[in-house]
């Protein structure tokens, strides 16, 4: 392998870009004050502190809002599938202070999706932290949290994936 055939190789490397859903602080999955996140049996990625505001779309493609509004499945065109989900037992509030946006079946990074009442959801919720989760982990070479400790706005990056070939 030359000189050149190296440097062609590295430039391959396929790094997807993930997008803050929420306005807030990126902070670790550890964090999270529940186990199937903060260990991450559900998958990796990283988790927010949010601010007011709404779920936003981290990545484009087609959307899965839950019944409950308190969370939002992603799947993109390679295949990555990730979830927001607003904080530790919300499932629990059966919707209370979630507000679905759209009926659509996909989204493009930035779209408002599901609005959230933080104060009511601090006051009812055992946390507010919101894990964003890369499901597919079995497609997924490497992980880059590049906003770590960082406050974010929506559509601002917050991680990079490296795909498996």
């Amino acid at each position: 392998m030359g000189l050149f055939d190296f440097f062609k190789k590295k430039s391959n490397e396929e790094w997807f870009e993930i997008y803050s859903p929420l306005n807030g602080k990126v902070i670790d999955l550890s964090e999270v004050p529940d186990d199937a996140f903060s260990q991450k049996m559900v998958g990796d990625g990283c988790a927010i502190d949010p601010a007011e505001g709404a779920i936003c779309a981290p990545v484009s493609g087609d959307i899965g809002i839950f019944e409950t509004n308190h969370a939002v499945t992603f799947e993109t065109e390679n295949g990555l599938e990730l979830i927001v989900h607003f904080g530790v037992d919300t499932v629990e509030l059966k919707g209370e202070g979630f507000k679905k946006l759209t009926d659509a079946d996909s989204a493009k990074v930035g779209d408002k999706l599901v609005e959230y009442d933080l104060a009511f959801l601090k006051e009812k919720a055992p946390s507010v932290k919101t894990p964003v989760i890369i499901a597919s982990m079995d497609a997924v070479e490497k992980i880059d949290v590049v906003a770590k400790g960082k406050d974010v706005k929506v559509g601002d990056l917050i991680m990079k994936v490296l795909l498996k070939k």
